[in-house]
């Protein structure tokens, strides 16, 4: 009776991250392909090209005025090598936020945490705060960085290593 329970078990949790995986793969991944999809077919071949040529042209009629091409001494008013980097207009893709499945409970929880917490002190609560609260929650490991915020860490002398192995080989 325990194994069949165990299976049955094991089949629901296997049903129910399937399930979750098909609403996420409905929800998140559909809709980005979908829009990169989109930005991409709206740029004809055509219009590649020509943005190419355009950047070879540039490239060509600086160098033939100055007869070499540096990046240590370049003008950008005059040629810019950078600009297809700069130039990302054409790559940006964005899209609406995303109802991913896979955060859906620890978003509820979060919000279920902060209608707690404000009535329990009568204020609303700063997302930054829940952040402080929940992170004081969870229990300490030994000589770690948990409550460490990236300014506290960068503050720590560079010979602190917070590991017992290293600690003992000092």
């Amino acid at each position: 009776e325990v194994d069949s329970y165990l299976r049955d078990n094991d089949f629901l949790n296997l049903r129910k991250k399937e399930i979750l995986y098909k609403k996420w793969l409905e929800d998140v991944l559909e809709p980005l392909l979908q829009k990169i999809e989109d930005k991409m077919g709206s740029q004809s071949s055509e219009e590649i090209r020509k943005r190419k040529e355009e950047q070879l042209s540039l490239y060509l009629k600086y160098r033939e005025k100055k007869g070499y091409v540096t990046l240590e001494a370049y003008d950008p008013s005059e040629y810019d090598p950078f600009f297809l980097k700069t130039r990302t207009d054409c790559w940006k893709v964005s899209v609406p936020t995303l109802q991913d499945p896979l955060l859906k409970g620890i978003q509820r929880k979060f919000i279920e945490t902060g209608v707690i917490k404000q009535c329990e002190t009568g204020r609303p609560y700063s997302t930054k705060e829940l952040n402080k609260l929940t992170k004081a929650e969870l229990p300490l490991l030994p000589l770690s960085r948990q409550r460490m915020d990236a300014i506290e860490w960068l503050k720590i002398p560079h010979a602190y290593i917070a590991s017992e192995v290293h600690r003992t080989k000092r």
